[in-house]
């Protein structure tokens, strides 16, 4: 019996051709689906010790339509015997090389894809058990229109290597691709390394040890380099979401500016369009004109919605260095806000200031104000109300912004008392400096379009060794002109 199975085997692979029915395949798929299918290379078979199949270059059109969908160089999978008699699909390996395929989605919403996933009934579908030992996709290239943004993007340069794929067996994923975009600009080169388990009755999904870099170009910053790890659980029945141990870390440059930052998020959960974390942290170090810049933000408590957050406690530092002077800033309060209408509302704000630099009074000026900051995006309006002590005088100072792109700025000061001579030249300064045959004017050209409107009051303001108590100052500027009475 043996002797007759292995001779009945050999016979059918010596003399089945399957290329004898390229004809009645290409016809069937024409029926059956209204696309055609082009088979240019050859169909090999082999039956032991697992059955496969071959095929060399092949292409598929769209549906109702000479256009190209998807075409390959080379592709093989082969499959183990045994299970397929227990209804298992158990593949040994599915080898695919030179794919080329483009999904497009139409501006009424559906894609090309759509009638090749038609729905079938309930008696129609078998449940099918699979079993993959590993896949290979290589020298591919993977594209994605949408018609109605003009959004298109290209994975070029597509290889992926995976190890077990079965339902809850975990196996290893090694990805690697160039994206390319032009709306928005993206030029980036991706790798993707993590462990993967799924189950498809409970629609889970995990993804151990992730590692993603990416270099290259993304809208506005060049040299872009980001890293991230972590992992992540994902629940698409219950559609909870989970990332623990997530680090991200940037560097970059926009414009002539630099940045390297580094984002970490312990815990953070989503739960339909819900998320919450314990903190999150961002690291951040900026260069550029303006100097350089080393920023700490942290939030505390954050959760929140599509629509509007809210953290307990946010805490922001920055450190800024430049040529002449140096700041440090410190800002805490609860935060809240609302991501459709673009609002940021700072309810019980700390401010703390400290300024060094040779021109400054003892080289050194500090300040400590509390209040509140709310911004309005939508509205492009900023309103601050601040109290407390900064250059040496106890200050109430609320301030007003409206329209980002020509501010009309209005401030209301009081000031209990200024010391001018402080922050002017010295006497002997003045005295022995000689006036120079060319001056330059003051360029005032910055404040041309300015839009300015306020009132300061000064308890007593020391100026040139002359004190003038209960000052008050209006100060209106518009269309080009300054008046200050």
């Amino acid at each position: 019996m043996l002797a007759i199975a292995i001779a009945g085997i050999a016979y059918i692979a010596a003399t089945f051709n399957p290329n004898d029915y390229k004809t009645q395949i290409i016809k069937l798929v024409q029926d059956k689906l209204q696309r055609t299918l082009k088979l240019d290379g050859d169909i090999k078979l082999s039956i032991f010790p697992t059955i496969g199949a071959s095929i060399g270059k092949a292409s598929l059109s769209e549906f109702q339509s000479d256009e190209e969908f998807i075409y390959i160089d080379s592709a093989r999978v082969s499959l183990a015997i045994k299970p397929l008699l227990s209804n298992q699909l158990i593949v040994d390996k599915i080898s695919i090389g030179g794919l080329k395929a483009t999904l497009v989605k139409f501006k009424n919403g559906k894609t090309n894809i759509d009638d090749l996933f038609s729905k079938k009934t309930d008696e129609e579908k078998t449940p099918f058990e699979f079993d993959i030992a590993s896949m290979h996709v290589k020298n591919s290239e993977l594209t994605y229109l949408d018609e109605a943004t003009g959004a298109r993007y290209v994975l070029k340069d597509f290889n992926l290597n995976t190890g077990r794929i079965a339902d809850g067996a975990p196996g290893k994923i090694d990805l690697a691709t160039v994206v390319q975009s032009s709306k928005p600009m993206l030029d980036l080169t991706v790798k993707m390394k993590a462990t993967s388990t799924f189950n498809l009755d409970k629609k889970l999904l995990q993804m151990e040890g992730l590692k993603l870099q990416a270099k290259g170009t993304a809208l506005d910053i060049s040299n872009l380099a980001a890293q991230a790890h972590g992992n992540i659980n994902a629940n698409f029945d219950t559609q909870e979401f989970s990332m623990n141990k997530l680090a991200v870390t940037a560097t970059g440059m926009q414009g002539k500016n630099t940045f390297d930052a580094k984002l970490d998020a312990p815990v953070f959960n989503l739960v339909k369009n819900n998320f919450t974390s314990d903190k999150l942290t961002l690291h951040a170090k900026l260069g550029g004109a303006i100097g350089n810049i080393v920023a700490n933000l942290a939030l505390s408590d954050l959760a929140g919605n599509p629509q509007s957050f809210k953290s307990s406690a946010l805490a922001l530092e920055l450190d800024i260095k430049q040529p002449e002077q140096a700041y440090k800033v410190k800002l805490g309060s609860p935060a809240t806000g609302n991501f459709e209408q673009q609002q940021l509302n700072l309810s019980n704000l700390t401010l703390a200031v400290n300024a060094t630099g040779d021109k400054l009074p003892n080289k050194s000026v500090s300040g400590k104000m509390k209040g509140s900051l709310q911004v309005d995006g939508s509205r492009q309006s900023i309103q601050t109300n601040l109290a407390g002590g900064l250059l040496q005088s106890q200050v109430q100072a609320k301030v007003a912004v409206n329209g980002f792109q020509d501010p009309a700025i209005r401030f209301d000061l009081e000031v209990d008392q200024f010391d001018a001579d402080l922050y002017l030249p010295k006497k002997a300064a003045r005295a022995t400096t000689k006036p120079t045959t060319t001056q330059q004017p003051f360029d005032l050209a910055a404040l041309q379009k300015l839009n300015l409107g306020g009132e300061i009051r000064i308890g007593m303001l020391k100026i040139s060794d002359a004190k003038l108590l209960k000052v008050r100052l209006d100060v209106k500027k518009h269309n080009g002109s300054i008046k200050i009475s």
